[in-house]
């Protein structure tokens, strides 16, 4: 049962109070209509659906490069600490009343510094907000709640928008783009295997979105079967393989510093064969400009 919480302000948006059954008055905080619209904000690393609900709580949906859409509702007011968030959709004022609601419904008790995570039926919430549907979100406060209206007007484009910017999102990752290891069999000389080859075609597509990278370093390594000379030899080659497919996949080859170790610098012991696996490798490692 919701219950009334004291002091309520409200700037560029409604406060209403809603009587239930029993006669309780429930507070809720609903968007100026001149407010709400939800933006976009977007860049080739990160994609935000956001309406932001006076100085209350902002609602987003957000995605970046190798990780899971994900919607959060962040408390903004810092004089109390929420307990539970509950997101459903409502049907919008300027709807007519036998339109059906999404049957739609977040639940968490989970907040991390006065924000909540939600990473499931991403793609039904987007439709809701496209189809003019408004979000209600029930902040809970230990013994009260509170009821923000998340209203919406022309959402149609701002989904297209958002979802525009996650259809050209970097592949992965600066984490994962900014050192990766790939490993060789005994005497092989070329990578082969296709999550490999995935990877460094990700990485080119990474790099020619990122431009703050200046240098692609690529250093060859070996175990320390054969003679050092040998090994030495081996090392490039598998080094010169890894640079010639990122040239393939259209890096700018003056980006790229190659260089060859032979067995110099192990990672791991040579006495088994995990260990020689191990140190069969080249590391691929991106630097970018320190500003």
């Amino acid at each position: 049962m919701l219950r009334l919480l004291e002091h309520i302000k409200c700037f560029g948006c409604i406060s209403l109070f809603i009587f239930t059954s029993n006669g309780l008055a429930v507070s809720n905080i609903q968007q100026n209509y001149e407010q709400s619209s939800w933006q976009v904000e977007s860049d080739p690393f990160y994609c935000q659906l956001t309406q932001t609900l006076d100085e209350y709580a902002q609602l987003s949906v957000t995605s970046i490069p190798s990780k899971p859409q994900a919607i959060s509702l962040n408390w903004l007011l810092t004089d109390r600490d929420i307990t539970d968030v509950q997101i459903f959709a409502r049907r919008a004022d300027w709807q007519r009343s036998n339109t059906p609601v999404p049957s739609l419904t977040f639940f968490s008790s989970k907040i991390e510094q006065q924000k909540v995570f939600f990473y499931s039926d991403i793609a039904p919430l987007l439709r809701t907000i496209k189809q003019g549907f408004w979000l209600d979100a029930i902040v809970g406060f230990g013994d009260e709640q509170l009821q923000l209206t998340f209203t919406n007007t022309f959402s149609d484009n701002v989904i297209s928008q958002y979802q525009n910017c996650r259809r050209q999102l970097a592949p992965i990752s600066w984490q994962e783009a900014r050192d990766h290891e790939i490993h060789f069999q005994t005497g092989e000389r070329v990578v082969k295997n296709q999550a490999d080859l995935d990877f460094l075609e990700d990485l080119v597509q990474y790099i020619a979105l990122d431009k703050k990278v200046t240098k692609v370093m690529i250093d060859g390594h070996s175990d320390n079967v054969g003679s050092a000379l040998a090994n030495r030899l081996l090392s490039k080659e598998r080094a010169d393989d890894v640079a010639a497919r990122l040239i393939e996949f259209g890096l700018d080859k003056n980006l790229i510093e190659v260089r060859a170790h032979g067995q110099r610098y192990p990672v791991s012991n040579n006495l088994s064969e995990t260990g020689k696996s191990s140190n069969r490798r080249v590391l691929v490692r991106l630097f970018k400009h320190s500003s």
